[in-house]
Formats: structure tokens, C-alpha cells, sequence
């Protein structure tokens, strides 16, 4: 039996980090503002980025990434002090000048330009490990609009049941794209539309405790 999707829309403030002008030199791929470069922009993503730290030295771990990585350290006062541009290792590591607090900004292109930053304290005599915090999120699908697949992608922040299913503007349902228990971690789903009709379609992600909705565009 075919569900109903009740939308409700919301207002979203839009938040806009600045980042100082050192912050554009690395890693490649940023351009000129942090995660974004001259192809396009990077989506930043929480908790696609681990780190561990022995005295000067960051080993940088990058989930999800298909491909090659990058990533830089950035000291208190936003100087790029070393990066890796282009990197096959995953993880790979980063030495700091001298002792201090850096940011880490890291990413890839591919399956999807993401991006995330941490900050990490080196030069201590303990090691430190990081492991950012996955949340439960839903992004964007890629491409939008699309003709006729499209990927979702998507966190969970601890094992559950979740599903993910597309709807019709009227609130139809038309697909189930995930239907199962999962661990934590990132995911990608991906719809074919091609039997469906062009025009605004809503893709809901929900798990015991949250609901998340979006919308898509098929453009035929």
C-alpha cells in the first residue's frame, strides 16, 4: 500500500564561515575558499575525518573516499605550515614546525567533493586521538537536478534500522532505496528514474529517533 509523505517547509538561516586568506593556498583542491575548488564546490560533511597525533607529527584518515586525498594544517594564525596535495595514502601523515594547536582541513574528490576540519593540539608528550563524531544526517543528492539517477548519501552515528524513500509532490511513495539495519558509518544510496516523469520528487531518511527530508529535482 502506497504511503503518504505530509511536507512541511521550513526556513533555514544560512551560516557563513570566513576563513583567512592563508587558508586559500592548500590543499589544491580548496581554490580559493576552504572545500571549494575551480571545478566546483566541495560539500563539507562532519565526521568524514579522523585524526591521531604522536608529539609533531598528525596521521590524517579520510572515510569514504573512492580516490586520491588532501589535506593541510593551519596554525593559530590561519598560515598554511604544511599540506599534502595529492595524496594515494589513506591515512597519511603531516609534520608540524613546533609544538601548538592546528587545524586540520582534509578532503577528497571523489565519489563526492567533501570536505571536513578538526583541530588538533601537537607537541604534547601523550598521544591524542580524535575520532570526529558521525551524526545522523541526510545530504543533498548528486547531481540535482538529475536525469535519471541520482546518489543520496548519508550517516548514521549509531547502528540502526533506517529506510529511504522517494515521494511523489503529492506525497506518493514511488521507491524504497533503503530498507535495513546498518552500522555507523557513511552510505550511498542511488535512484534510477528513468520510468518516472520529470518534476519536483522528496526523499525522506528516517531511523527510530529522526526524520530528515529533501528535495530533488528530475529534469528530463
Amino acid at each position: 500500500m502506497k504511503t503518504k509523505l505530509i511536507v512541511s517547509i521550513s526556513v533555514f538561516s544560512l551560516l557563513i564561515l570566513g576563513y583567512v586568506s592563508q587558508l586559500s593556498t592548500q590543499p589544491s583542491f580548496n581554490g580559493a575558499t576552504a572545500g571549494c575548488g575551480a571545478s566546483g564546490c566541495h560539500t563539507r560533511q562532519a565526521g568524514i575525518v579522523s585524526v591521531k597525533a604522536s608529539n609533531l607529527s598528525v596521521s590524517i584518515t579520510l572515510t569514504g573516499a573512492t580516490g586520491n586525498v588532501a589535506g593541510e594544517l593551519v596554525n593559530s594564525s590561519g598560515t598554511v605550515v604544511t599540506f599534502n596535495d595529492l595524496s594515494s595514502a589513506n591515512p597519511f601523515t603531516l609534520t608540524a614546525p613546533a609544538a601548538g594547536t592546528y587545524k586540520v582541513n582534509a578532503g577528497y574528490k571523489s565519489p563526492s567533493k567533501r570536505w571536513d576540519s578538526l583541530t588538533v593540539t601537537l607537541g604534547s608528550t601523550a598521544d591524542v586521538s580524535l575520532e570526529a563524531p558521525l551524526q545522523f544526517s541526510l545530504e543533498q543528492n548528486y547531481p540535482n537536478p538529475f536525469n535519471p539517477s541520482t546518489a543520496i548519501r548519508y550517516s548514521m552515528s549509531s547502528a540502526g534500522h533506517v529506510t529511504l524513500r522517494v515521494y511523489t509532490l503529492l506525497g506518493d511513495e514511488v521507491a524504497t532505496l533503503v530498507d535495513q539495519t546498518v552500522q555507523p558509518g557513511s552510505y550511498e544510496a542511488r535512484w534510477n528514474a528513468d520510468r518516472f516523469s520529470d518534476g519536483v520528487y522528496f526523499y525522506r531518511m528516517q531511523t527510530e529517533k529522526s526524520v530528515i527530508t529533501r528535495k530533488m529535482l528530475l529534469l528530463k
